[in-house]
C-alpha cells in the first residue's frame, strides 16, 4: 500500500470537511448552551460525540460507495461531474460561513449528530467526495484515509477553544475560508476529469 495515496484521500477529505470554518460558531453555541442550560456538558464530551458520528459516517460511505455508484448504474464520468458541482457549491456556501447554526437552539447533546456531524461536517460534499473516490482508490485506501480525516478532524475539534484563543475568532475563520478555495478546486478538478472521460475535453 503506498501511504502517499491514504494520505492524498485524507487531505482532500479534511478540507472538503472543513472543521475550522465550524469552531468559531460551534464555542459560541456552546457557550451560550452552558450559561443557560441546567445539564452542564464538557467540551471534552460534545466532541467525543460528533468525532463518533463522523467516523460512522466516512466508514459507511467508504465501504458502499462503489457498490452504491454500481447499483445506481452511473457512470464515473457523470458521478465526478455531479460530485464536482456539489464541491463548488459547498466551497463557494463556505465562505459565507455556518449561519444555519444560530437555528440550532440550545440542546448540543441531541444537534451533535444532527446537523453538526452531519451535514455540516460530514455532508452532501464529503458522501459525493467518497463515492467518487471509490472509482480510483481501493476500499482500503478509502478506509484508512477516511480514519486518518477523522483523525485530524478531531484533534482541531478538540483544541477548537485553543484555536480561538491563538488565532481569535477572526483567523479560525480565516483557516477555514482558505480550505474552502481547496474544496472549489477539487471539485473542478473532478469536473475536468469527468469531461475528459467523455472526451469532451
Amino acid at each position: 500500500m503506498e501511504l502517499s495515496q491514504t494520505f492524498v484521500i485524507a487531505i482532500k477529505l479534511f478540507a472538503i470537511m472543513d472543521p475550522f470554518s465550524i469552531i468559531p460558531y460551534l464555542l459560541a453555541l456552546y457557550e451560550e448552551a452552558s450559561q443557560s442550560s441546567e445539564t452542564k456538558i464538557s467540551w471534552t464530551y460534545l466532541i467525543n460525540k460528533v468525532e463518533i458520528a463522523i467516523l460512522i459516517l466516512l466508514v459507511f460511505f467508504s465501504l458502499i460507495g462503489k457498490a452504491f455508484l454500481d447499483f445506481l448504474g452511473l457512470s464515473p464520468a457523470s458521478l465526478e461531474i455531479g460530485g464536482g458541482i456539489i464541491l463548488i457549491y459547498l466551497g463557494i456556501d463556505t465562505m459565507g460561513g455556518f449561519q444555519q447554526l444560530r437555528f440550532l437552539g440550545r440542546n448540543l447533546v441531541e444537534a451533535a449528530v444532527t446537523p453538526i456531524a452531519t451535514p455540516l461536517i460530514v455532508g452532501p460534499g464529503t458522501m459525493a467526495a467518497l463515492v467518487t473516490l471509490s472509482v480510483t482508490y481501493g476500499v482500503l485506501y478509502l478506509v484508512i484515509g477516511s480514519l486518518i480525516a477523522a483523525l485530524i478532524t478531531y484533534i482541531v475539534l478538540r483544541i477548537g477553544p485553543l484555536l480561538v484563543k491563538i488565532l481569535g475568532r477572526t483567523g479560525t475563520v480565516a483557516a477555514g475560508r482558505f480550505t474552502a478555495i481547496i474544496i472549489a478546486a477539487f471539485g473542478v478538478q473532478l469536473i475536468l476529469e469527468g469531461l475528459t472521460q467523455i472526451k469532451v475535453i
